[in-house]
Order: structure tokens, then sequence, then C-alpha cells
């Protein structure tokens, strides 16, 4: 047995509550980071607010101005509450669908390609909980500066208004938009092998496997000890800017899907989209950009940041409560 396969056989299993726990946490602490930004690009993207700002920062400032700070959070506690089963849905589907396709025994890694489809399958499917929850918070978001509706109440409209379906209004604008987790996930991976390159020349004894796991936990320890906290924080936050900019026109539509009031007939992606361009002209899909990259680099940074220290933090803990685990496995 190589020095490597030794050092992996020190892990405890991958255990599903370690990924899950890391991405609630991970995620909430992005949300609230770039959750000021996420107010602005909803405002930027809906008819009601769409030609009141003139930049992000005159956006930010003029709405705590009139809303105050916590107009800045609107709808923040929908993604909250919505966001533990989304990360979670989305951090192991992703690594299902990558066992789906590669072989956790071999000796080579995934491929990036794999990777891509991987992060595409995992956005998709956490679609199922993301459109709900983005839906009732632009509906919070878009509500007029002087009411602050609550998640309940705005629920309670769209259910009385079109019964549980309304809940999912822009779905299939949510599950295309999310097709963004391939490009997330690819650039993020590239970036770290890149950097994991050319510190360190490949071992012809070992192979390049040994940077590389098809499970997030060992991924993420590896990941921390080869490379240092600038460097995960550069790879996330140029993963978040590449997966806005891949499908950033789709979540234009998306949000004019889910901003109409309950009651009126649900529109598809291609209508409302050749309408809004040609009314407003073709850079209506891309309203709402500036605030987005802005918001994705810090988002990403801490996402990834967190990700990576917390699920180092709970494995080492899981080993250190089950310590027979490292000569039995």
């Amino acid at each position: 047995m190589s020095s490597n396969a030794e050092a992996s056989s020190s892990k405890i299993t991958p255990s599903p509550v370690v990924d899950f726990s890391a991405g609630v946490i991970a995620g909430g602490v992005g949300l609230v980071v770039g959750q000021p930004f996420d107010v602005v690009k909803v405002r930027y993207q809906t008819l009601a607010y769409a030609k009141r700002y003139s930049s992000t920062f005159g956006a930010l400032t003029s709405i705590l101005r009139d809303e105050k700070v916590p107009g800045l959070f609107k709808g923040v506690m929908s993604p909250m509450a919505g966001i533990a089963f989304m990360n979670g849905l989305i951090f192991s589907s992703y690594s299902m669908l990558m066992n789906l396709q590669h072989d956790p025994g071999s000796d080579k890694p995934a491929s990036l390609p794999q990777i891509f489809l991987a992060g595409a399958g995992s956005g998709i499917l956490g679609a199922f909980i993301t459109s709900p929850v983005e839906l009732i918070k632009i509906r919070q978001q878009s509500a007029p500066s002087h009411l602050n509706p609550s998640v309940a109440a705005v629920m309670r409209e769209i259910v009385q208004k079109d019964g549980i379906r309304g809940l999912y209004r822009g779905f299939s604008a949510t599950a295309l938009r999310d097709i963004a987790y391939g490009p997330y996930f690819f650039t993020y991976e590239a970036i770290c092998r890149g950097f994991k390159s050319l510190r360190t020349a490949p071992d012809p004894s070992l192979g390049v496997q040994r940077h590389y796991h098809n499970n997030l936990i060992d991924e993420a320890e590896e990941d921390l000890q080869s490379l240092s906290w600038p460097e995960l924080m550069f790879a996330g936050g140029v993963a978040g800017v590449a997966a806005w900019l891949a499908t950033f026109p789709v979540d234009v539509f998306k949000t004019r899907m889910q901003a109409i009031g309950g009651g009126n007939k649900p529109l598809s992606v291609w209508s409302v989209g050749r309408r809004a361009v040609r009314t407003e002209g073709w850079k209506v899909m891309f309203a709402g950009l500036g605030p987005t990259l802005i918001r994705a680099v810090p988002v990403n940074m801490v996402i990834f940041l967190s990700y990576e220290l917390i699920v180092a933090s709970l494995s080492r803990s899981q080993t250190a409560q089950f310590p027979l685990s490292e000569t039995l496995l």
C-alpha cells in the first residue's frame, strides 16, 4: 500500500451529517454576507423598481435611507428557512451524481467534465427547494418600501390565490438557471487543481490522484492542507462569478415570472424573455448584473472557505469521538 493510501485510511468514513452540517452553516454565513446585494439585484430586475436606482451603491444608500437596515435584509428569513434543505440537497446530490459517473476506488481523479455534470445535476435537483424559497423572497423584496410582509403572510397569500402549485411558479426558470452549479463546481475545482499543480510536482510513484478525492470531506481536508486561505477564497470568488455569468439572463426572467402577483396565468421563460427584450431592449437580460457580481465574490469566498474549515473541523471531531475508526478502515 502506498503512503498516500495509508494516509487516506486514517480518515473516517465520510459522514452525510458532516457534509450536510457544513453546507448549512456555510450557506447561512454566505446568505447574511450577500443579502443586501441580493435585495438590490431583485429591485433592479423588478419592473416597479427598474428605473429607480442609478448604481449598486446608490441603491444601497437609497434603501438604507428609506427603509433603514431592515430594508437591506428584506426576505432574508425565506432563504434562511430553506437554506438547510437546499444546501444539504446540493452537496449530497453532487456527491451522489459524482459517484454515479466515477468509481470512488478508481486510480484516476474525476474529470472536470464529470464535475461539471454532477454540479449541473445537483442544481436541477436543488431547484425543488430553491424555487419556492426564492419565490417568497422575491415577493418580499419587491413589496412597496413601506411594507415588510412576513414569510408566513406571503406564503398564505400565494396558496390562497394559486394553491400549492403557486409556490412553484418559475420552477422551470429556476432549474434552468441552477444548471450554473456545473460551472460553479467546475471552476472552483479547476482553480484549486491549478494551484496544487503549481505548488507540488506530480509524484510518478503515487500518481496525481493523491491530490483529488471523490467525496467532499476528503477533498476539503486535502484543500486545507495543500492550499492557503487566500487561494481557497480566490477560487470560490471566481467560481461564483463564473456561475452567475453562465445563466444570468435566465435569472432576470425568473425574477419577472415570480414577481407577478397571484391570479395571473404563469408564463414560460421564453415568453417572458421575449417580451422583456422586445419592450426594454437586450440590456434587460443583464439587469442587476453589477450588484450580483459584486455580491458573488465575497459570498462565495466565504461559502467555500467556511465549508472547507467546517468540514475539516467536524471530521476531526468525529475522528476524536470514534478513534477506533482509524484502525478499522
